[in-house]
């Protein structure tokens, strides 16, 4: 590949992580010559590597339209594609950077990548296998397959290949960060910890060892290890699958409604609302309990501060407000407890949500739950009368909150990186 003076400088640059630096001269390279489709090629890296991945995938689609054979460029797309959560395209990308190079381990870890995000586990793992076969020195691959048999739940296995890697180049952030999930799915907080820590330590702004730093801090409470070991549980299969197991879990408690006895029937109802409840606002409270921490407090960014004390308090407060109406059959008690934990679950993802329409439309939900419950307890204290309108309304905030329960498992509306 013959790159321009320029280009090469640019190359220099990029090689010792100084993206916008070699993206200057990679620009000054393609003012000479626009048509190079290896300086538009090394651009679209830097850009990806600035996190701006839509321009990225720009420059590299020119590549391709100027040397449509170049594997490593459909492997690279592949990549983009994956972080642009269009996996459909990415896996097109990387069957057609099989076919060019199929010997390349970098396409095989492209390839890797799709089954990743596709969460088809077992694909994964082969494909990152195949990689290493071609190159036992590829670090991507290692980790892809570390992290498939993770998520297989072949714990022992996923940690035996961290420590290899470890022992290879204890000094790589992307290994730390996947040591100290196996650790953290393996229960042992101290041990993920530390990996999380140093990973940070050689990559300060690295957001991922941040977000399972944040999440061992959170595991050291027994309600949110159960949660955790929960989410543990559904990601093995697919997103599909876990359609079915709650639907599945639904019917059950429904079932278990219509044959037990009254009492027990109550009581498995309210444990699936508990359950309900807690697997929305788990993340919120576990970061509520962290703020009293002087030490991870300093973990939270400000929004997820915001979700602590908005949801985690709400849910805190709620509760014991709506139990102890419920006993004392006191409306002015209840309401606002009920209130309190309906908007808990909107406003669950709203402050860290990175989809924007997500944001809005859960916001706004939130507020009208806030608005309607208010609009209740003023008539239960007498202030205002009971109307049709209100008693509509309030049966459209229900439903709202319910729809939440399922919107939220749409990633164009619920997005956390």
């Amino acid at each position: 590949m013959s790159l321009s003076p320029q280009a090469q400088r640019g190359q220099v640059f990029l090689e010792q992580g100084r993206f916008p630096e070699a993206e200057k001269y990679f620009r000054q390279s393609l003012a000479e010559e626009p048509n190079d489709p290896a300086a538009l090629y090394f651009l679209s890296v830097c850009q990806a590597r600035q996190d701006r991945q839509k321009e990225a995938l720009d420059s590299i689609n020119r590549a391709l339209a100027l040397e449509p054979e170049a594997g490593n460029f459909h492997a690279f797309r592949s990549l983009l594609l994956c972080g642009l959560r269009r996996p459909g395209e990415a896996l097109k990308s990387a069957e057609e950077a099989l076919r060019l190079e199929p010997d390349s381990d970098y396409a095989w870890s492209a390839h890797a990548s799709v089954f990743l995000s596709l969460k088809q586990w077992g694909k994964a793992e082969t494909s990152a296998r195949k990689a290493l076969d071609l190159n036992p020195d590829n670090a991507s691959a290692a980790n892809q397959l570390a992290h498939s048999l993770r998520l297989q739940n072949r714990l022992q296995e996923s940690s035996d290949q961290t420590a290899y890697m470890l022992g290879q180049n204890p000094e790589d952030p992307a290994t730390r960060i996947t040591a100290g999930w196996t650790d953290l799915q393996r229960g042992d907080n101290k041990a993920a910890e530390a990996h999380f820590l140093e990973a940070l330590r050689l990559d300060a702004g690295n957001d991922a060892a941040k977000d399972g730093l944040k999440e061992a801090f959170r595991a050291r409470s027994p309600l949110y290890r159960a949660y955790l070991n929960y989410c543990f549980f559904l990601q093995r299969f697919t997103d599909g699958k876990q359609w079915l197991i709650i639907i599945g879990l639904i019917f059950a408690v429904n079932f278990a409604d219509a044959v037990l006895p009254k009492p027990l029937a109550l009581l498995v109802v309210v444990l699936y609302f508990l359950f309900v409840l807690w697997a929305h606002v788990a993340r919120a409270v576990g970061n509520l309990q962290l703020s009293f921490d002087k030490s991870a407090c300093h973990a939270l960014s400000t929004p997820e501060k915001i979700e602590a004390w908005v949801v985690g308090g709400g849910v805190v407060a709620g509760l014991p407000l709506f139990l102890a109406g419920l006993a004392l059959a006191m409306p002015l008690l209840f309401i606002p407890g009920l209130t309190l934990i309906a908007m808990s679950f909107p406003f669950a993802y709203t402050f860290t949500n990175k989809a924007r329409a997500g944001r809005i439309l859960f916001g706004l939900t939130g507020v009208y739950v806030v608005a309607i419950g208010s609009l209740n307890a003023a008539v239960a204290a007498g202030l205002i009368p009971e109307s049709p309108v209100l008693t509509a309304a309030t049966m459209g905030a229900w439903l709202a909150v319910i729809a939440v329960t399922w919107l939220a498992s749409v990633p164009s509306l619920n997005r956390r990186s």
